[in-house]
């Protein structure tokens, strides 16, 4: 009696379904982890910003066009990096013996007093995930605040 062995052709097919049912978690795994590692190289990126606005806050803060020089240099340091980022707006403001001091008046800020500088803008997330919900957009923000060294 010859006996044949059939199983390695089922076998082959079966392979081939556990395989489609493994790769697509994993995929999807794999495109999940270069998202969250996107949005957090932008958001590394946006504290950084707003780390070189208050700089240059802290070094120009009797200039009488403040707010408008720390936005050109925070967006020109945002610039060209990603298009996942929307609008950005920048905020300057410093304390002054209790009272606080909003954009162009924080030229009137004396040594010690500190000086803030907070970037806030919408994170677009990309569409690469298939069958998972995502969200559109999530807001980020940063903020940097040094101490003023001169000034008036």
């Amino acid at each position: 009696m010859i006996l044949t062995n059939n199983r390695g052709e089922k076998r082959r097919g079966l392979t081939l379904v556990e395989t489609a049912f493994v790769m697509i978690p994993l995929t999807m795994l794999f495109f999940g982890i270069f998202v969250y590692g996107q949005l957090l190289m932008d958001w590394n990126l946006l504290i950084n910003a707003a780390e070189e606005g208050c700089r240059f806050a802290l070094a120009n803060n009797t200039d009488t066009t403040l707010t408008t020089d720390v936005q050109n240099v925070v967006t020109s340091y945002l610039a060209g990096t990603s298009n996942s980022l929307g609008s950005v707006t920048v905020t300057v403001s410093g304390t002054h013996q209790g009272s606080t001091y909003q954009g162009n008046q924080v030229n009137n800020l004396s040594p010690g007093d500190p000086i803030t500088v907070t970037v806030t803008t919408t994170y677009q997330f990309p569409k690469v995930i298939p069958l998972v919900s995502m969200p559109s957009s999530m807001p980020l923000s940063s903020s940097a605040t040094l101490i003023c060294e001169g000034g008036t």
